[in-house]
């Protein structure tokens, strides 16, 4: 979809769509009136085009201003409507005369357009007060239920209505219903924004378009039929809808625009078409009632807070076509507690998953490289192995700060860093690999992990940050590979009574160094300390005289003391055992209490 911006110097940003509905947006993103374009001096802005030209924005409404304006002869008036016209995407339309047809009991507006169809418009159209939203100021508004005729009269000959135009029905606060003839095949901008009353509106078969903010800030809205016909909806289409309960999308639709359903509270069931490509930003935010949403393997992008805040979702499964889950995208969806992930997934974005508290499970595919920043932060509820796969490269800040029920993490040698607070608060994390290629732990990593006993430092480590292990206070046994001491940050270590095992042969280095040398006991380790298992599906670690066998899945597990003795896994004493798992290679364990 090809977007122009205009930034104005009025702190507006405009753009003109793919469909020709000009739309403005102030900085705090809520839309401005779509026909309130800046008439100053703007720069342009292409999305695809890295370009900046200097363009005059004129907004020609009638021959009277033009007119006024230009003081034009009539056939060069008329070339510069036509030229000013396809350059807005508008059309030409034969807007000299509106005129008024009461039906019903209502009195609407119209014009004939160039084709000969009727089009209901405002009363003031076009030169109502933009900046007030007063589109029936001094007229009668609508009330009720509305029904457009099939046709209107004008000049002697009866018109079919085609076109319900931009801001027809804008802020007419008392309808409650509207009828529209089969006949209208097209529906404006802001059509029906603002109808505070308005319950429900069936569309013809036949339109192809729900522009931008058609039914916005319709806050009784409770039912729209889409029709099959439909190819397009617009941003703002149906948000602030707070009384819709559900809605289907046709099957020929592809895209869910930014904030189409922004804030509809009551929106609880949305039955998304097999052919979705793209959920734009904040399409459904705040839609707190909204309990499942299918996404077909048609989808690709998954917008900025594209669900966040819909509290009642419970679960999702992210089909492999979409490569990155954007930002935010399920932040605070407080009642979700599974999320599936598809082979193909990438990038799970920063803050995805942030404040999810009843999230449980996540399961992580081989294709995943990257985790942004926050991605489950607050996530209390998460209590599942999470094994990063081997090809996994990026791990953002403090990802896992606050996961007091997180139990394992695995993270592989195709990553060099992990950069800060990742673990913050991971009280129940009692099981951390580390993989041979990390060179740097960043500051604060493992602050206040309570239940973290023993830890193996891969032999590729070169640095430790700022208070890494403060307040992880049970860390009883420190294992590092590294034959050169690491450097360390300031308030590394709460206490030094933690064991460390070192490689054979180095015990002089640390010994000798300013901080690892403050440990009391420090001893090599020259063939009788701790051995992992390649695997990542084994997982061996001691505790409370216990040794813990994770992943075996019916293997026999032995286990021998360091001089080939048969033990019971009961209450053992301090010591290196081996282990050996079904037909595994044997490793060693360290026991401390």
């Amino acid at each position: 979809m090809r977007t122009h911006i205009y930034q104005c110097d009025n702190d507006r940003s405009c753009y003109k769509s793919h469909n020709g509905a000009v739309r403005a947006e102030n900085v705090s993103g809520y839309p401005i009136h779509p026909y309130k374009l800046c008439k100053k001096k703007c720069t342009f802005a292409s999305s695809k085009e890295h370009e900046e030209k200097q363009v005059n924005i004129v907004i020609l409404k009638t021959k009277q201003n033009i007119e006024k304006t230009f003081k034009m002869s009539k056939k060069v008036l008329f070339a510069a409507i036509l030229a000013m016209a396809i350059f807005l995407g508008q059309g030409v339309k034969a807007q000299d005369s509106i005129f008024s047809y009461a039906y019903q009991g209502n009195t609407l507006y119209y014009i004939i357009n160039s084709a000969g169809g009727a089009v209901v418009v405002p009363p003031l159209w076009p030169d109502y007060d933009e900046e007030n939203d007063a589109t029936w100021t001094g007229y009668t508004e609508p009330s009720g239920a509305v029904v457009v005729p099939d046709s209107v009269p004008f000049g002697g000959t009866m018109h079919a209505i085609t076109e319900v135009g931009h801001d027809a029905f804008y802020n007419c606060e008392m309808v409650t219903s509207v009828s529209l003839p089969a006949s209208v095949t097209a529906i404006g901008s802001y059509a029906f924004g603002k109808c505070f009353s308005l319950t429900s509106l069936t569309i013809p078969e036949g339109v192809t378009e729900i522009p931008f903010s058609c039914f916005y800030y319709d806050s009784l809205l409770a039912s729209v039929n889409l029709p099959a016909s439909l190819t397009f909806i617009g941003e703002y289409a149906l948000s602030k809808c707070f009384s819709l309960t559900s809605v289907t999308i046709p099957e020929s639709v592809t895209e869910i625009p930014n904030r189409c359903f922004y804030d509809d509270r009551l929106l609880a069931e949305v039955n998304l078409p097999a052919g979705i490509t793209f959920i734009g930003e904040r399409a459904f935010t705040n839609c707190f009632a909204l309990q499942t949403i299918i996404f077909p393997n048609s989808l690709t992008t998954l917008g900025y807070y594209a669900f966040g805040n819909c509290y009642s979702i419970s679960e999702v499964s992210i089909p492999g076509s979409v490569n990155t889950i954007g930002e935010w995208v399920f932040s605070q969806c407080r009642n979700l507690q599974n999320v599936t992930l598809g082979e193909g997934v990438e990038t799970i974005g920063y803050c995805a998953f942030r404040e999810c508290v009843n999230l449980e499970h996540i399961n992580i595919p081989s294709t995943l490289k990257e985790i942004g920043d926050y991605a489950f932060q607050y996530d209390s509820a998460l209590n599942v192995d999470f094994i990063l796969p081997e090809g996994f490269t990026t791990l953002g800040w403090t990802v896992f700060g606050d996961c007091v029920s997180l139990p394992t993490v695995s993270l592989p040698g195709t990553m060099t860093e992990i950069p800060g607070e990742d673990f913050w608060g991971c009280a129940s994390l009692a099981n951390v690999t580390i993989g041979e290629g990390i060179t740097t732990i960043g500051e604060e990593t493992f602050v206040n992990c309570t239940s973290l006993h023993q830890l193996v430092l891969p032999s590729t480590l070169e640095s430790i940050g700022d208070s890494v292990f403060n307040g992880t206070t049970q860390l009883d046994t420190l294992v590092l590979k590294c034959s050169v001491p690491p450097t360390v940050g300031n308030g590394v270590f709460t206490n030094y009574n933690t064991l460390l095992i070192v490689p054979c042969s180095s015990l002089n280095a640390y010994q000798s160094h300013s901080v690892w040398g403050l440990f009391g006991n420090i001893v090599e380790d020259c063939g009788t300390a701790i051995d992992e298992y390649d695997a990542p599906d084994i997982n061996i670690y001691a505790t409370d005289g216990h040794i813990i066998v994770k992943g075996a899945d019916g293997e026999t597990v032995r286990i021998f003391d360091i001089n080939g003795k048969s033990v019971r896994n009961s209450d053992l004493p301090s010591g290196v055992y081996i282990v050996i798992v079904g037909n595994r290679p044997a490793k060693k364990v360290l026991v401390m209490k």
